[in-house]
């Protein structure tokens, strides 16, 4: 069983399309639910409702994954990238807009939700 994390967000679909920008795999999708998978780290349980980030049921890894590193820090979701520079470039190729913040770079999900992106150490 793979630890999950549950993300509210207002619309479904623009969570789904925002966390694949990100680089989660979309594996499940209900009128309810979308589940989204990283390389490693946390499955991503998208459920429709006003922003907010909590821990979620354990669930069965998926076959496929995306290429996104993912880990659950302090309450938020910090994205792990070999190197930031070129994580701004694609960010900005998808129109996800981002601030810079020292060492990493902040943005917002369609609920709110703050993402953090990091370079791996």
């Amino acid at each position: 069983m793979s630890e999950s994390v549950v993300v509210y967000v207002p619309d479904l679909g623009q969570g789904v399309s925002f966390y694949q920008a990100l680089g989660l795999a979309l594996e499940e999708l209900s009128p309810k639910e979308a589940l989204l998978a990283p390389l490693e780290g946390p499955l991503v349980l998208l459920r429709p409702g006003p922003g907010g980030l909590e821990r979620g049921p354990g669930r069965p890894r998926p076959e496929g994954q995306g290429f996104a590193r993912l880990r659950w820090e302090e309450g938020r979701l910090v994205f792990r990238v070999d190197h930031l520079a070129h994580e701004k470039l694609r960010l900005a190729k998808y129109g996800l807009a981002f601030r810079e913040a020292g060492d990493h770079l902040l943005l917002f999900d369609p609920g709110e939700n703050p993402i953090l992106v990091r370079e791996e150490p």
